[in-house]
Order: C-alpha cells, then sequence, then structure tokens
C-alpha cells in the first residue's frame, strides 16, 4: 500500500467490491427471498453500509498509509475498552474485575507496538563498558 498510487477510498471500494463478490453466490444458497423491502430497511442497510462500513474502511486505509499497519491494527484492539467504557456509563451494566484488567493488558500492548512505552533490555555481556 505504501507505494500505491491508489487512495484510501479507491482501495476500499475494490475491497468492498471483492467482498460483495462471494455474497452474491453464497446468499441466495442459504437465505430465502426476502417477501418485501420496505424503503426503511433499504435505507437502514445503505446508512449502516455507507456510515458504518465505508467510512471505517476509507479511515483504516488512510490511517495504514499515515501511521502504517502497526498503528491501524492496534486501534482495533481499543474497540472493546470503548464497548465495555460505553455500556458501563451508557447502558448501566456491570463492571466485573477482569474486564478492566483486559482494557489494561490492551492498553499497554497498543502503547508497547507503537513505541509509547520502551522496555529496557539488558546490555549483551561485555558490553556494558566494563571491563572482563
Amino acid at each position: 500500500m505504501a507505494g500505491s498510487p491508489h487512495t484510501a477510498l479507491e482501495l476500499s471500494s475494490l475491497q468492498m467490491l471483492l467482498g460483495t463478490l462471494p455474497l452474491l453466490v453464497l446468499a441466495p444458497l442459504f437465505t430465502g427471498v426476502p417477501t418485501e423491502l420496505t424503503w426503511r430497511a433499504a435505507l437502514a442497510v445503505t446508512a449502516l453500509g455507507v456510515f458504518g462500513t465505508g467510512f471505517a474502511y476509507i479511515l483504516n486505509y488512510a490511517i495504514v498509509r499515515a501511521a502504517g499497519a502497526t498503528v491501524a491494527t492496534t486501534v482495533t484492539y481499543v474497540v472493546p475498552v470503548v464497548a465495555v467504557t460505553a455500556g458501563v456509563l451508557l447502558l448501566g451494566e456491570t463492571l466485573t474485575w477482569n474486564q478492566p484488567l483486559g482494557a489494561l493488558v490492551i492498553i499497554l500492548g497498543a502503547a508497547l507496538c507503537q513505541r509509547v512505552l520502551h522496555v529496557r533490555r539488558p546490555a549483551p555481556v561485555g558490553q556494558d563498558g566494563g571491563g572482563v
């Protein structure tokens, strides 16, 4: 992607189109034909596709191009932390002990991958400046 002349919109559109092709073959085999398609249902599916998936793919490709694949991947790890936080704050869900612990692991892992935190490694033997 780094050397690609294509924009994030072009790349995400191609990925979505190529993902749709297998569904065109498999969906009729495993699902029934809808009996009615209301304008509300069509609008809802279109809105979810454009505003949910479509913009997310465009933003993801833009992040990959600007900051690299590692940063783009670590962004996805934060989604469960946001989901649990929103569930507790907005829906009144109960927080258990393992959820903050999991959030801490996710945040520390993302910080290590993005080199926000540095792990000190001991110097190899004979290279610490001292004589042997």
